[in-house]
């Protein structure tokens, strides 16, 4: 079998392709990137460790949708873990191919993804979008919540992302996308997608260690747009919250009063630089120089909670992710929670399983259980409270869980 990784050498890529490289059945694993020797660095490190000689490094220019078909042609499945900038292209190019394809999502690209449902149901092949943590493990969770009751009212998320503001490119664009007064964000509710602004929605949420409390807020997310089409079961509401640390997000409220992360143009000594574009290009300076501090603890936490009915009572079923510490992951928390299920997904879609022509979301392309099963084997654990009004549920705890809670 052979698998391509675009964008594979990435902050959220390279661990997609570590865990495929260490941990599939895949002869040939290709690291697609714009920045070829980087990707060849990666890829004669993995080889070295494993032993396999089975990962080779591809340039590839993401922008060229022709180029992605001929380098996705004879390929079993492409993961893609590009910025979402470059998805559509990239899921039209696997449709061309003729190659399964999953990625990290991304709400704006995910109506014009779902558009092309029908082109890839007539080329026989599987279209995933949304693998990483949120959207992805959160989609998985819904699922297995909304698969244990007989309806389904409502369904929160909320994350708890606890890094530093620009360990790279890509992870800082996210959280200045996340709260831009220019980016659309909204809940669904009733059928439709209700608009709303940056910081509403506060929600206070109980995360695992080391986060705890945190107050998070309305995030632009496609569960907002793929739940209420594959969960079904009279789903009348979904709300996608989300945080950093207290410090980066007191330090959002304050770009936001100032208009840094928009498109604002702003005049210093004769030259023209649009507001975010400053912002952006200094934190990373920062970074990149090391003058940023950063002693806390690295975190990328989930909460998913499934409102409804189970035998005509109310119940709520409640999941929250814990993962190993810093001591074994270090700062890569974020980028292990977003690569690891992507390479879970392309393992488990080589093998056939939920194997359906058509674009789709995790929610409607695998069994939680299979899914749940891979992460608790990288040390990714998932604990389930059941709360149902005048029962307990006696359910033994099963691979799902550390814990297993029950109330009534």
């Amino acid at each position: 079998m052979r698998a391509v990784i675009l964008g594979g050498c990435g902050a959220m890529g390279s661990e997609a392709t570590r865990d495929l490289a260490t941990t599939s059945d895949f002869d040939e694993i290709a690291i697609a990137d714009l920045d070829r020797e980087k990707a060849q660095a990666l890829a004669d490190s993995l080889n070295a460790s494993t032993g396999r000689g089975h990962v080779q490094a591809a340039y590839v220019d993401a922008s060229d949708e022709d180029a992605l078909v001929t380098l996705l042609r004879g390929q079993d499945v492409a993961v893609n873990t590009m910025t979402y900038h470059f998805r559509l292209q990239a899921t039209r190019a696997a449709i061309r191919a003729g190659v399964n394809y999953l990625d990290l999502g991304g709400l704006h690209n995910t109506p014009k993804q779902l558009a092309l449902d029908h082109e890839a149901q007539a080329a026989g092949v599987t279209i995933i979008l949304g693998c990483g943590a949120t959207p992805g493990v959160t989609n998985i969770l819904a699922r297995r919540g909304a698969d244990d009751l007989d309806t389904v009212e409502a369904v929160h998320i909320a994350f708890a992302s606890h890094r530093s503001i620009a360990p790279s490119p890509g992870l800082l664009d996210t959280i200045l996308d996340e709260f831009s007064p220019e980016a659309s964000r909204f809940y669904y509710k009733d059928g439709h997608l209700v608009q709303v602004q940056p910081f509403d929605g506060a929600r206070l949420i109980t995360f695992q260690p080391p986060v705890g409390e945190q107050e998070v807020y309305f995030v632009p997310h496609s569960e907002t747009h793929t739940l209420p089409r594959f969960i079904g079961k009279g789903l009348r509401l979904v709300e996608v919250r989300g945080a950093w640390r207290p410090e980066t997000m007191q330090a959002l409220r304050l770009f936001l009063n100032y208009r840094l992360i928009t498109s604002d143009t702003i005049h210093v000594n004769g030259i023209k630089l649009r507001a975010r574009e400053f912002l952006r290009a200094h934190l990373l300076q920062i970074a990149s120089n090391g003058h940023a501090k950063d002693a806390g603890d690295w975190a990328f936490l989930l909460y998913v909670e499934v409102k409804g009915t189970r035998a005509g009572r109310e119940a709520r079923r409640i999941y929250r992710t814990s993962h190993p510490g810093m001591s074994d992951w270090g700062q890569q928390a974020t980028a292990k929670m977003t690569g690891i299920p992507a390479s879970i997904g392309a393992q488990l879609l080589a093998r056939g399983e939920g194997f359906r022509a058509g674009v789709m979301a995790p929610e409607a392309a695998f069994t939680p259980h299979s899914f749940i099963t891979e992460l608790a084997r990288r040390g990714i654990r998932v604990e389930e409270r059941i709360e149902e009004q005048g029962i307990i549920d006696s359910r033994p705890a099963d691979a799902l869980s550390l814990g297993h809670e029950m109330t009534f």
